[in-house]
């Protein structure tokens, strides 16, 4: 007994305070390596894992496997300055045609500063460095929620700064159940203040992840204000900005007049607009330059590679091709995916606000699937999918208040939709036929 005291004291004192706060495998990172043991495939394994639940956009595989070889094969793509080092937050190349991108897709009423432009390997990351930047290791940012599971892990894992959930969603609104609510907010910063806790600033995924709110231009102000008026940092996540499917309503901040620029943070990202998830490319847009000389320290530590850097330039800079080619696929396919899942959803009674059409996923209510109305039964109809061979997230994972929420992507290869549909429809149809 001694010795395994001894040994269990020399186990803890391997890791640093830092990281012992969250050290425990994610919902999402656990499940997420459970699936990849045994991906679904219609010829090797069919009766492998459906991934409905990973937020990825797999939509438009042969579009880019074309344009990255034509990219790559171009005469002036390899050249001996890929073999060597390079300025590691964005190459002067990458910069200026990311700036322009941003101006033109996003809106900006004012010219991007490209020396304020930062790239790091992944949103994440970039959420991440931020955490690092603005905040202690004890500190807490607002957030909304529902909000998307791994938020929390990009502020505490390494830089040990946490968010504190605001919950925003009232069920029984039939108007907007995700409105914007600053009268919550200021008492959850007296409630964050009371519990002892130092709030740093407020994060804010727009259009929203796991529900698919788009900000009114109004909320954002209204945000702007608070945080300027508190002395917050605010983060506008906006990685979901272009999948809107064409239809318009979104309001980038960069599009509006910003109330407090040195505490007011832009953030984008490759993985889900434009369908690259592989290629680890997040950017951030700060206007106050001793923020974007430490974030660029910290991108010495997570720097995009320079191949790559120089194939996303030769995406972006491409402008006639992404608007003729690439985004008209695009919404085309999501739209006609997302028709898919809401007719099941639409046949099964299952209301889905927002209707998922401001983003790549749906969230819908099926707590009239549950035996009763609790965390319990939530993640035994979570498990029910799993026997199925079907992954989706539960709604309490991502912060949810209410049992029975959950969230389904629909950003796949139409085979994979259908058989995933097929397996959600049984194991309704097989709980509804239990409880009867």
């Amino acid at each position: 007994m001694a010795l395994l005291v001894s040994n269990q004291v020399k186990n803890e004192e391997l890791l640093s305070k830092r990281s012992r706060v969250n050290r425990n495998p994610d919902f999402l990172s656990k499940n997420y390596l459970k699936i990849g043991l045994n991906k679904y495939d219609s010829i090797t394994n069919s009766q492998g894992y459906i991934n409905l639940g990973i937020a990825e956009n797999r939509l438009c595989e042969d579009i880019w496997i074309k344009k990255i070889t034509e990219i790559s094969r171009s005469p002036n793509f390899v050249s001996p300055d890929l073999l060597y080092y390079y300025q590691f937050h964005g190459t002067p190349e990458l910069t200026e045609t990311m700036s322009r991108f941003i101006e033109t897709r996003f809106g900006s009423i004012e010219q991007i500063q490209q020396d304020k432009l930062v790239f790091m390997d992944g949103v994440a990351a970039i959420l991440n460095g931020l955490a690092m930047t603005l905040a202690d290791p004890g500190d807490v940012f607002l957030c909304p929620t529902p909000v998307f599971t791994r938020i929390r892990n990009y502020f505490l894992d390494v830089g040990g700064v946490d968010i504190y959930p605001v919950p925003m969603f009232d069920v029984s609104s039939s108007d907007d159940p995700f409105r914007m609510r600053i009268d919550i907010l200021e008492s959850y910063l007296q409630k964050a203040k009371k519990d002892g806790l130092n709030v740093r600033g407020l994060l804010l995924i727009n259009p929203n992840n796991p529900t698919g709110k788009v900000y009114t231009s109004t909320e954002l102000q209204q945000i702007m204000i608070f945080c300027k008026r508190e002395s917050l940092h605010v983060i506008f996540d906006e990685i979901y900005a272009l999948s809107t499917q064409g239809q318009g309503g979104f309001n980038s901040v960069l599009s509006m007049d910003i109330l407090d620029p040195k505490r007011t943070h832009f953030v984008w990202g490759l993985s889900k607009d434009l369908g690259l998830s592989g290629f680890r490319c997040g950017v951030v847009y700060s206007q106050d330059i001793e923020i974007v000389n430490r974030l660029k320290q910290v991108a010495l530590f997570q720097a995009v590679p320079s191949p790559t850097q120089k194939l996303i330039n030769g995406i972006l800079s491409d402008s006639a091709w992404i608007d003729s080619v690439y985004f008209p696929a695009y919404y085309n396919k999501a739209k006609a995916m997302h028709t898919l899942v809401k007719e099941v959803l639409d046949e099964l009674n299952i209301p889905t606000p927002c209707s998922g059409s401001n983003a790549i996923f749906i969230w819908m209510d099926l707590s009239k699937f549950l035996k009763e109305p609790s965390k319990e039964e939530e993640i035994k109809l979570f498990n029910r999918f799993m026997e199925a061979g079907l992954f989706i997230i539960p709604g309490m994972e991502m912060f949810s208040q209410f049992p029975g929420w959950f969230r389904l992507t629909y950003t796949l290869p139409e085979q994979e939709i259908r058989e995933g549909l097929r397996r959600f429809r049984k194991v309704l149809m097989q709980g509804r036929n239990l409880s009867d």
